[in-house]
């Protein structure tokens, strides 16, 4: 925080939806055909693996619960033959379906004196026991495209709930920035560590190629979002937690 930041009583109250006029992407792809062939032939495994880490990390999590891999492999299984289509063949595209909507939840702190909830949309706040029509902002999107000509996973974020300082429209009653740093540093090393892990995790399967653009969102690099430069991940944070912040599995 800087000397004139704005304390306010709950700060994700001002969190915002940028819209897609401020974003980033990150960008893993699999292109050399032995690398196609791999991934596919380990697509359910690489999948399982996803909701592991995703798991264990509160991040773009999965909307199902599934008690190991073969009943992940089985439900899944039961979904994909539902369609010819091969698009839907996608096992990401499974676990992040819930009721028509593409959704997922992430779990975040909202108030630093409570419990971390399961949050689907940011702006507004929506939990995912209250998913509806109203349903716009996720806090990250992580995306799997299969196609014919290769094969992409994305990740895609529009908002700024994992930043120190909040400067957005929501904000201009104040004459500076809103200061976040008290849930950032309860949210933001988990996300970091999760994109971290989720790059390993792809180039474990057999990623050929790794590219991140940034359209403008503040505080956002390659590695993760920057904390005065830094990049902090949550095994640089843990020891400081209260036992009720700790949720990492």
């Amino acid at each position: 925080m800087k000397k004139n930041d704005i304390k306010v009583n709950n700060s994700s109250d001002y969190w915002c939806d940028f819209e897609a006029e401020h974003s980033v992407y990150g960008f893993l792809r699999w292109e050399k055909q032995e690398s196609i062939d791999f991934f596919l032939k380990s697509k359910i495994s690489f999948a399982w693996d996803y909701i592991r880490l995703s798991n264990r990390f509160g991040i773009a999590t999965s909307t199902k619960h599934f008690e190991n891999i073969s009943d992940f492999e089985s439900k899944f299984l039961i979904y994909k033959n539902m369609f010819d289509d091969i698009r839907y063949h996608n096992p990401l595209l499974f676990i992040h379906t819930y009721n028509d909507s593409w959704v997922f939840p992430s779990i975040l702190f909202i108030n630093n004196e409570q419990q971390p909830e399961q949050i689907v949309s940011i702006d507004p706040i929506l939990r995912f026991e209250e998913l509806n029509s109203r349903y716009t902002c996720a806090p990250i999107k992580v995306v799997l495209d299969i196609g014919t000509k290769g094969i992409q996973l994305y990740y895609y974020l529009d908002n700024d709930i994992f930043n120190l300082r909040l400067e957005n429209k929501k904000c201009y009653e104040f004459e500076y920035p809103i200061d976040n740093s008290d849930l950032a540093y309860l949210n933001t090393p988990r996300l970091n560590s999760f994109l971290r892990d989720l790059k390993k995790l792809c180039f474990e399967y057999g990623a050929d190629d790794f590219k991140f653009e940034n359209l403008g969102l503040e505080d956002f690099s390659e590695n993760g979002v920057l904390f005065n430069g830094e990049v902090l991940y949550y095994e640089n944070i843990v020891e400081i937690l209260e036992p009720h912040q700790k949720i990492v599995k």
